[in-house]
């Protein structure tokens, strides 16, 4: 028998308290590696993994042009239309940070009320 067979027999055995406690620190350890300024760099690359492409026309005659809300952008020559590395993006029209919507997520995988969800964090 491997050893995760005997895991899981094992968790099989468990409380029902003990298996929320196992799941509470599973989760924690699954989501823990979420880091904002991670998956905002992987979005980058992917943006650009082809060059910078404007994502209006897919032309490559793109400059940066300043930034805006902390978030750089960018300007084509061809469409004359700006954009940022997250145009086309769920989170692009958000007002919410990325930060934001990634301990939402967490706090509704963990079945919270919606009402403690919508509450400061």
């Amino acid at each position: 028998m491997s050893t995760f067979d005997l895991v899981l027999n094992e968790i099989y055995t468990l409380s029902h308290h003990e298996k929320e406690i196992l799941y509470s620190t599973l989760e924690d350890l699954l989501t823990s590696d979420f880091d904002a300024s991670e998956i905002k760099n992987e979005i980058k690359e992917h943006r650009f993994s082809k060059g910078r492409v404007s994502p209006h026309c897919g032309n490559h005659e793109v400059c940066r042009y300043g930034t805006s809300h902390g978030k750089q952008r960018y300007h084509c020559n061809s469409c004359n239309r700006t954009f940022t590395d997250f145009t086309g993006s769920p989170v692009s029209e958000s007002k919410r940070p990325l930060e934001k919507w990634l301990q939402y997520a967490k706090r509704t995988s963990r079945k919270q009320v919606c009402y403690s969800c919508m509450q400061p964090i």
